[in-house]
């Protein structure tokens, strides 16, 4: 078959630089921009030369949210990314940023020619935690498993049942379709071993064996996740010997801890002590951005009981109505940015000129009550919202009931745990507006335009919670993100991304709030370690 696009130079090239450790590390940035500056950070902290040397042999860091299971394939969250990132190796992963993303198990790798295929060529010199060496069959039974979990369904481009050994260290990936975001999805992809998972069973996600650069040791439900070195890993045996990863579910605690110096990681911290670092600073505690890739936004339920949402005047009003600077303030404690569209500053296809004459961050009360006369509405209405019990939605949302009480709309909130409201909000709920939010990895076609803003998804039970997938005003979307999806060209895909967010500004089917970065604090003393949106990468971490 013939194939074209080999990388075997740039990823021995790569590998080289993120196979080492050093100890030249540039200064901490505590200016109101971290997300730039910390990607430059990663970028250095990547390419030091020497082996580091630790001054404690145990980093003890703090999550707020207990994972539901340790296996890779199960769910997309920040809580099992930061073991897994630490236990597996990932076939692709980003360095520095989500803009750069190079192979990590996976040596290099060929497109097929028409690029509805894909040749990884293994690394020889990987062994799984259980003695065994990495090699093909491996490979091909990762995708045996990941077909038909949770992360699998998002990897609808790839044809599960056509995964083909062609030797010892390489095998070919049949794809259903041209997909030009494929290395970003498989960044979600982590290298299983064939024994290890099928002795271990269902015991699995619960003990797990992987590849990477830290071994499991135990789980304490409630309590902890422990780790210990790979000492005869890859990529260099870490310099932190032992990996805590504490169960801390009130972020304030976490913070006093930290003080208190009993962590050396806060994993989730408020967003008023961000601010409050940001500002002050600190000699013993810094910041450490994963990338300005948050966007919170306000779905519209065209399903909702009153119906209401399917008139985009009553959208449109909404959205002048409300200042998403003022909204930003409140819910980020001054560490946000008002949205102007659904792409934040640190993603691909993000579009400074919105910013201009936008209707969002700055509220226009008379327009918005013109629109809302228009609709049929010039006494107002009352409008409900279905929200989760989490500290930035719930400032969110009081804000924005405080701004369209001014243009004579009543919003009638109910509030629930976060489990139960997302499951509310995916499912058949009748509310008009929910507010969601989403962390961007990488290419935006593989989210939110290909989930939470794909026209073909709002249906019940799909990731678009406006449910518009009838709406006829959105078929010229849906054609954009069609065109993305098997678009490979960088420069087309900003053309590209920037037109489906003008599009997206002009309906509202999802109001745009606010832009947010994804921070932890950490010691000062704690170096080399690189934070790129949720992925924690720990293999080259040491304390000065």
């Amino acid at each position: 078959m013939k194939k074209v696009m080999a990388f075997c130079l740039t990823a021995a090239l790569v590998l080289s630089t993120i196979g080492c450790g050093g100890s030249k590390e540039p200064a901490p940035s505590q200016g109101k921009e971290p997300a730039a500056a910390q990607a430059e950070d990663n970028k250095e902290s990547s390419a030091q030369s020497g082996q580091a040397v630790s001054s404690k042999d145990t980093i003890i860091m703090a999550s707020n949210v207990e994972p539901a299971t340790l296996d890779p394939s199960g769910l997309d969250s920040a809580s099992i990314k930061r073991v897994y990132c630490q236990v597996f190796d990932q076939l692709f992963r980003y360095d520095g940023s989500s803009a750069n993303i190079v192979p990590y198990a996976v040596e290099s790798y060929e497109m097929d020619e028409d690029n509805l295929g894909i040749t990884l060529h293994l690394r020889k010199d990987i062994v799984f935690h259980n003695g065994d060496k990495a090699d093909a069959d491996d490979l091909v039974f990762t995708f045996a498993h990941y077909k038909g979990s949770s992360i699998g369904s998002t990897l609808d481009f790839i044809n599960f049942d056509d995964v083909t050994k062609t030797d010892d260290y390489s095998v070919h990936v049949g794809l259903n379709y041209s997909f030009g975001a494929l290395l970003d999805s498989l960044v979600k992809v982590s290298l299983f071993s064939e024994s290890a998972t099928t002795e271990k069973g269902e015991k699995f996600g619960q003990e797990p064996v992987g590849s990477g650069p830290y071994k499991f040791v135990k789980w304490v439900s409630g309590d902890n996740i422990t780790l210990e070195a790979n000492e005869d890993y890859w990529n260099g045996a870490p310099a932190i010997k032992n990996m805590i990863i504490r169960l801390i579910s009130e972020q304030s605690v976490q913070m006093i801890e930290l003080e208190a110096g009993t962590i050396d990681v806060a994993l989730d911290p408020l967003n008023s002590d961000v601010a409050d670092l940001l500002n002050k600073g600190s000699e013993n505690l810094k910041v450490n951005s994963g990338g300005e890739v948050v966007v919170v936004f306000m779905a519209c339920n065209y399903e909702s009981e009153s119906g209401i949402m399917k008139d985009k005047r009553v959208r449109q009003a909404i959205a002048y109505a409300i200042n998403t600077e003022d909204v930003a303030a409140v819910a980020y404690d001054g560490t946000g940015k008002g949205a102007t569209g659904l792409i934040p500053p640190g993603v691909m296809g993000y579009d400074e000129s919105l910013k201009e004459n936008s209707v969002l961050t700055t509220a226009d009360v008379d327009k918005a009550k013109a629109l809302l006369a228009e609709a049929g509405y010039p006494d107002g209405l009352t409008l409900t919202m279905v929200n989760a019990n989490v500290i930035t939605y719930t400032r969110a949302a009081e804000v924005i009931q405080n701004q369209l009480a001014k243009i004579g709309i009543t919003l009638d909130i109910t509030t629930y745990d976060d489990a139960t409201s997302s499951s509310m909000q995916e499912g058949d709920f009748k509310e008009d507006l929910c507010i969601r939010l989403v962390n961007i990895n990488g290419d935006p076609i593989v989210s939110p335009y290909g989930t939470h803003f794909e026209p073909a998804k709002g249906v019940v039970g799909g990731r678009n919670v406006s449910k518009n997938a009838n709406d006829p005003e959105t078929e010229e979307l849906q054609k954009t993100i069609d065109e993305l999806k098997v678009t490979f060209d960088q420069d087309k895909k900003e053309e590209l991304l920037k037109e489906a967010q003008k599009i997206c500004n002009e309906n509202m089917w999802w109001i745009p709030l606010c832009f947010a970065s994804l921070n932890e604090i950490q010691n000062t003393s704690l170096k080399g370690n690189m934070k790129v949106v949720n992925y924690e990468y720990m293999n080259k971490a040491y304390f000065e």
